[in-house]
């Protein structure tokens, strides 16, 4: 049985909002303070506010959307440091052409202008003497959501703050309180209910005034981690580790279908439930879907971190059939097809690499070394992890060992080193054979040539002096080979053009984005899934999960 989210084409708009060639025109200019807005956001939200596109204003504050939503919209304009506006637009057909201009007032108010500040502006007051336990702060405790969001910022006091970092350390691995106190104290100074002041302004590329952003929301979804593109339907499908369910969008028609997945036999709480451990973040889900992609026979194959499996969803039956991995596998992690039709994936407790034949359901398991570069308590955790197009080598990404390494795919001789990267999460390959390597403690990317064996490191650019940026996954564009760079900090998302080594960074309209592996569709797109944990308006704008698309051309 599917449910169907509440947006569907009726048969009176079905000529527009469905697949109408033509399209309604919204131009105008946005002005801050009385000069043009370089750089705003303007938005058009469907009536049930599920589906945005946005475009970004040029030089001049100039703006122009076209768009194939009908009826009563909304238009929300949003500039740095200024008070939205949002108007009632009222779109009949796709031959409706509208100017609507917007006159934006500086924010005066010191409080309202700290609050417009993104997370990476208040995370400046979280300060440690030691800069590499700031950094591993930054590792261990962003992995869900941004730190200096209006969640993490609520003023507490220590002791409050020592429950929370109990908490949260135990999230992320550690068997005892060895990081707790210092981790309390740093967010007991640092949020205090004081205001901060704007800190400057990163240059603006002139591209981006060709940008559109569109957004679909996921209603109900509580961790929507990863998306997929599937090309023999135009579909998108995301998974969600805490409900067992997959979302379905059409792009095309702005819906979005809720498919349930069978037991297949799988306990609630999956392996840690069959083993007696602790269910990580306490889900109730059976299989836990976290990684997906579409395999060579159109089929799309998941891994189930709870449930410790491989899962095989049909988009033309929607059923699911579930290959356990068994034996002391936890939490499989990342997949990734090879040439051969083998699947490749990591599991991340357990740090080890698995090999799954998609036409015998056998799975090899490769235990990897437990070489850490930073020793703590707890396992390396094998997690992001790609195939090397020039000589099919396997290689993954150890984040708390802080380790990369590689696997030979008929021999299975490991071999690990060290990035210069803090916290190598989801690493992606070029087509020369170049490995970008995003570091999520230290706002890096990296690049190995494994050829040359040779490292070349590019910071992050901030938004300004001081702040950082928390890079979770890398893709690379199979056209452009441009690295897009899901920075989870700043409501931004990083293109890398690897000619000039220069960096466009595209905002993002709602606050509290929070994007995890990317995907490139074909069309130009370049797509994530966005799902700040745990999702409510305090942490992410709209409180909901969603799927969101990047044209870096798409409004020419």
């Amino acid at each position: 049985m599917t449910i169907k989210i509440e947006r569907v084409c009726s048969a009176l708009l079905a000529l527009v909002l469905c697949g109408a060639a033509n399209a309604a025109v919204l131009t105008g200019t946005v002005t801050s303070g009385g000069r043009p807005a370089e750089a705003a956001l303007v938005t058009l939200f469907d009536d049930q506010r599920l589906v945005s596109e946005t475009v970004v204003s040029d030089a001049a504050g100039r703006y122009r959307l076209t768009t194939q939503l009908t009826g009563t919209l909304r238009l929300r304009a949003r500039a740095e440091l200024s008070a939205d506006q949002s108007v009632v637009v009222k779109i009949s057909s796709s031959k409706v052409k509208l100017q609507q201009s917007f006159k934006l007032k500086l924010l005066k108010d010191a409080q309202a202008i700290s609050d417009s500040l993104p997370a990476s502006a208040h995370f400046t007051r979280v300060r440690m003497q030691d800069p590499e336990l700031r950094k591993q702060f930054q590792l261990d405790c962003m992995s869900c959501h941004p730190v200096g969001n209006p969640f993490t910022r609520i003023p507490r006091d220590r002791d409050a703050w020592i429950a929370v970092m109990r908490t949260m350390t135990a999230y992320s691995g550690y068997v005892t309180d060895v990081r707790v106190a210092d981790y309390a104290d740093a967010m007991h100074q640092a949020f205090d209910g004081s205001t901060i002041s704007a800190r400057g302004k990163a240059p603006v590329a002139p591209e981006i005034s060709t940008v559109r952003i569109t957004e679909w929301k996921l209603p109900g979804a509580l961790i929507a981690h990863d998306t997929e593109y599937n090309p023999a339907d135009g579909r998108f499908y995301t998974t969600d580790e805490a409900i067992d369910q997959i979302y379905v969008t059409d792009p095309k028609t702005n819906t979005t279908v809720v498919v349930p997945l069978p037991d297949a036999g799988v306990p609630v709480g999956g392996n840690f439930a069959e083993k007696g451990y602790p269910i990580p973040f306490n889900l109730t889900s059976r299989h836990g879907l976290h990684s997906m992609q579409v395999g060579p026979d159109g089929l799309i194959y998941t891994t189930g971190a709870i449930g410790g499996s491989i899962g095989v969803f049909d988009p033309v039956t929607r059923s699911y059939k579930v290959h356990r991995v068994g034996n002391s596998s936890l939490y499989p992690h990342t997949l990734r097809f090879a040439k051969d039709g083998l699947i490749w994936f990591t599991m991340f407790i357990s740090n080890q690499v698995g090999r799954f034949d998609p036409a015998t359901g056998k799975t090899t398991v490769l235990e990897l070394p437990n070489r850490m570069a930073r020793k703590d308590e707890r396992q390396p955790g094998a997690y992001g992890l790609d195939v090397n197009p020039v000589d099919g080598s396997i290689w993954y990404s150890k984040l708390w060992g802080n380790m990369i390494g590689r696997i030979d795919p008929k021999t299975l001789e490991i071999k690990e080193l060290e990035p210069p990267v803090f916290g190598p999460r989801r690493l992606r390959f070029d087509r020369a054979g170049n490995l970008w390597i995003p570091g999520f403690g230290d706002g890096t990317l990296a690049k190995l040539d494994t050829r040359t064996m040779a490292f070349t490191v590019y910071k992050i650019p901030p938004l300004a002096p001081g702040e950082v940026e928390a890079p979770y996954a890398v893709g690379v564009d199979p056209k452009t080979q441009d690295v897009w760079i899901t920075a989870n900090q700043s409501d931004r998302m990083f293109r890398f053009q690897q000619a000039g080594a220069r960096f466009i960074s595209y905002p993002l309209p709602t606050r509290g984005t929070y994007m995890r592996d990317v995907i490139f569709p074909g069309d130009g797109r370049v797509c994530s899934s966005s799902n700040p944990m745990p999702p409510n308006e305090l942490v992410v704008e709209g409180g909901m999960d969603s799927l969101v698309c990047i044209e870096p051309e798409g409004n020419k």
